[in-house]
């Protein structure tokens, strides 16, 4: 990452490449699934490609940027898994 004037700049093509990264055990103190909600706490996100798109957001719409990115990925799985039980 770069900055030119106030703005950052961020190689996309190196941080597109996920590096192996041994992830703690969850519990359910960190991800909790409810009926109508999920609660996450303290979890430590280390992939590159995912900081890379969140830096380039606003503070105050991480939050919402965050719900919509599980959002995308949820349904991009959803239609995989379809594809392959057909």
């Amino acid at each position: 990452m770069t900055r030119n004037g106030n703005k950052r700049v961020i190689n996309l093509e190196s941080a597109m490449t996920e590096l192996p990264v041994d992830s703690p055990a969850s519990t359910p103190e960190r991800v909790q699934v409810l009926s109508t909600s999920m609660h996450i706490r303290d979890l430590s996100i280390e992939r590159p490609s995912i900081i890379a798109y969140l830096q380039n957001i606003a503070p105050e719409k991480l939050e919402i940027a965050l719900v919509h990115a599980l959002e995308v990925g949820i349904t991009e799985m959803q239609l995989r898994r379809g594809r392959f039980r057909q």
